[in-house]
C-alpha cells in the first residue's frame, strides 16, 4: 500500500498572515485622490447652487426698490398733482417749482393725458392775445373749465409745449379740449372743428359745451 501523507495543519498560525495579505486587495493611491477631488467639487457645486437663487433675489429687489424710489421721486416732482384737485372755474393752476431742472417731458405727457380725461374742458395758455380771446369766450359761456399757464414756470411750459408738438404737430396757445378731444386754440385747430372761435361761428359750440358744468357767474380776464 501506498500511504498517503495528510499535511499537518500549523497549529501557531504560522504563514497565515502572508496567505491573508495577499489576498487583500491593493488600493491605488491616485484613485483615492480622483474620489476626493470629485466629493470636493460636488460640494462647491452645490454651495453655489444653493447660493444663486439667494443673490438673484438680492438683485432683483434691489432694482425694485431703486424702481419705486425713482417712480416717487418723479410724482413727487410733477406740477400736475395738483390739478386734479382744481374746482374752482377757469382759475388759474400754479405748479410747484421744479426739483432739480428740467422735466420730463414723458411725464408731463402722461399727467397731461390724466388730466384731459378727468377734466371736462382744459386750456393750456400763456399771455397772448388768443389765448385772452379764448377764455372771455368761454366766459361769456359760463363754462368752467381748467387753464393751465405755461409762462408761470420756465421749465414746465418747455416741457409742455414740447409734448404738444409732439402729440399734435404743433404748440402754439391757447390749447383747448373738450370732454377729451381737441379742439384746437382760438382761431386754428383740427379741420372738423377750426378752433374755439370757428365753433362759435358755426353755432357748434353751445353743443359742445352742453355737458361741460356751468359757473354761477363769470369772471373778468
Amino acid at each position: 500500500r501506498t500511504s498517503q501523507l495528510l499535511p499537518i495543519a500549523n497549529p501557531r498560525g504560522e504563514g497565515n498572515s502572508n496567505k491573508l495579505g495577499s489576498s487583500l486587495p491593493r488600493i491605488d493611491p491616485c484613485i483615492n485622490m480622483r474620489a476626493l477631488s470629485i466629493v470636493v467639487f460636488v460640494s462647491i457645486a452645490s454651495a453655489a447652487r444653493a447660493f444663486a437663487p439667494c443673490q438673484r433675489r438680492s438683485v432683483h429687489n434691489e432694482r425694485r426698490t431703486a424702481s419705486a424710489a425713482s417712480a416717487a421721486s418723479a410724482l413727487s416732482a410733477s406740477p400736475f398733482d395738483v390739478f386734479f384737485k382744481q374746482e374752482k372755474a377757469g382759475s388759474a393752476v400754479k405748479s410747484p417749482a421744479a426739483n432739480g431742472g428740467g422735466l420730463d417731458e414723458d411725464a408731463e405727457r402722461r399727467k397731461l393725458d390724466g388730466l384731459v380725461k378727468k377734466k371736462p374742458l382744459v386750456m393750456l395758455s400763456s399771455s397772448t392775445p388768443d389765448c385772452k380771446k379764448a377764455k372771455q369766450l368761454l366766459d361769456s359761456k359760463f363754462a368752467k373749465y381748467t387753464v393751465i399757464e405755461l409762462d408761470e414756470e420756465e421749465d414746465k411750459g418747455k416741457a409742455l409745449r414740447a409734448v404738444l408738438k409732439t402729440q399734435l404737430g404743433r404748440n402754439s396757445l391757447p390749447a383747448i379740449w373738450i370732454k377729451g378731444t381737441f379742439i384746437g386754440g382760438f382761431k386754428d385747430g383740427p379741420a372738423e372743428y377750426g378752433g374755439l372761435n370757428a365753433l362759435e361761428n358755426k353755432g357748434e359750440l353751445d353743443g359742445m359745451l352742453k355737458y361741460v358744468p356751468k359757473t354761477k357767474h363769470s369772471s373778468p380776464r
